[in-house]
């Protein structure tokens, strides 16, 4: 059998026999040993190198190809980060969960456990492991910069957790440091890998003209993350961290580019960001205008998308899995599949693209889009004046 893929299914049955039969019955120990032998035995069998490379530099083209498995790490296993990591353990053949970091290490060695891999302190120190092809980032936007500098530099392939920088500017210095190495990067914008996001966007050119899109967000209180309310690790409040997800389904679903902003901001549960906001959008080389609201202050969940055109409606909800078509004939509810894991669905588009050398569904320049439009919002709040949105120039590459 061939090691390089014979070992796939043997890590994957020994997380699924565990996920099946309980942390009690396998030794958390024994796993932990038996995947690090199964490691090294691939290892001294592939050697080196580990990909096959075909690289367009300004991230349009083409990406490594990296033999299966992906052997992975992850930055960051908290609420969010701790999904990405059951579902690489569990759930996502051609994944070898390495190494996760958390700063919190009792709770980081706990999450370990449960996947069996190992737990480290060393957030860089990760990033440069020569033991792992990929690093997924899922922290507090103040660290992404010099994360991704060092997980770049040693050739690693990342997954970079929205929001993707906590400005444009630092946004548009991240984005460089991954054209300079060539780097693939996936931005976390997991609502891209929506049921209810992906029908619409299929069903868009029902409506013809697209006139007017309304898009809201919204659920409740989050106090048990301390950062959040932390403009200085944080970047920003529920414009950055919720905002962004409206931000860049409005460019995935219709292809519209943001031009300018207006925005309200308040706070009703925070103290030093805002955890609600208004925000209206106008769009170049079109007269639509878009409505988003955002909320970290409902005790109810909602993730409405109203896009109206000159032939009708469509109205979804991604958190609820409904949408209708609404035309001149009436009101029609449209049958969907259940929804997807969008975490696990984003997990195994990054291996598929890994073993095929394909452009990531959402780039990194996705991901700075949205945080462009976010600062945008910002500084309109601020001056109560409409504002531009504007993406940092590009450097050129050498």
């Amino acid at each position: 059998m061939n090691v390089t893929t014979g070992a796939v299914p043997f890590a994957y049955s020994v997380r699924k026999a565990r996920s099946t039969y309980g942390m009690r019955r396998l030794s958390t120990d024994f796993v932990s040993s038996v995947m690090r032998a199964c490691r090294a035995g691939m290892r001294s069998v592939i050697g080196a190198p580990r990909a096959d490379c075909n690289v367009d530099a300004r991230g349009a083209g083409s990406y490594c190809a990296v033999v299966s498995p992906l052997r992975l790490g992850i930055v960051g296993v908290g609420r969010h980060g701790s999904r990405y990591a059951r579902h690489a353990a569990r759930d996502v053949e051609g994944i070898d969960l390495v190494v996760v970091c958390r700063r919190d290490g009792a709770a980081g060695r706990e999450i370990a456990a449960q996947c069996a891999c190992e737990y480290t302190a060393d957030a860089v120190g990760l990033c440069t492991r020569a033991d792992i092809d990929a690093v997924v980032l899922v922290t507090v936007p103040s660290l992404l910069e010099d994360l991704v500098s060092a997980a770049a530099g040693s050739g690693k392939r990342l997954l970079v957790e929205k929001p993707v920088a906590p400005d444009a500017a630092t946004g548009g210095r991240i984005r460089d440091t991954l054209d300079a190495a060539s780097a693939y990067c996936l931005a976390g914008h997991t609502l891209r890998f929506n049921t209810v996001v992906n029908r619409i966007r299929d069903q868009l050119p029902l409506l013809g003209r697209i006139d007017s899109i309304v898009m809201s967000q919204r659920f409740p209180p989050q106090p048990q993350i301390e950062w959040i309310d932390d403009p200085e690790r944080s970047g920003g409040g529920s414009i950055l961290h919720t905002g962004v997800h409206c931000f860049d389904l409005i460019r995935y679903i219709t292809g519209l580019e943001p031009a300018t902003v207006a925005c309200r901001t308040a706070a009703v549960y925070t103290a030093r960001t805002e955890d609600n906001f208004a925000s209206l959008m106008t769009f170049e080389n079109s007269d639509a205008l878009a409505m988003i609201t955002c909320a970290r202050s409902s005790r109810a969940r909602n993730g409405l998308i109203e896009i109206s055109g000159e032939n009708g409606q469509l109205i979804g909800d991604h958190v609820h899995n409904t949408l209708v078509h609404i035309t001149p004939e009436g009101r029609e509810e449209i049958a969907l599949p259940p929804p997807a894991h969008t975490v696990q669905v984003a997990l195994e588009a990054f291996v598929d693209d890994a073993r095929t050398g394909a452009a990531p569904r959402a780039s990194y320049r996705d991901g700075l889009a949205a945080v462009a439009v976010a600062d945008a919002c910002s500084h309109a709040a601020h001056s109560g004046r409409q504002e531009p949105v504007v993406l940092p120039p590009e450097t050129a590459v050498v």
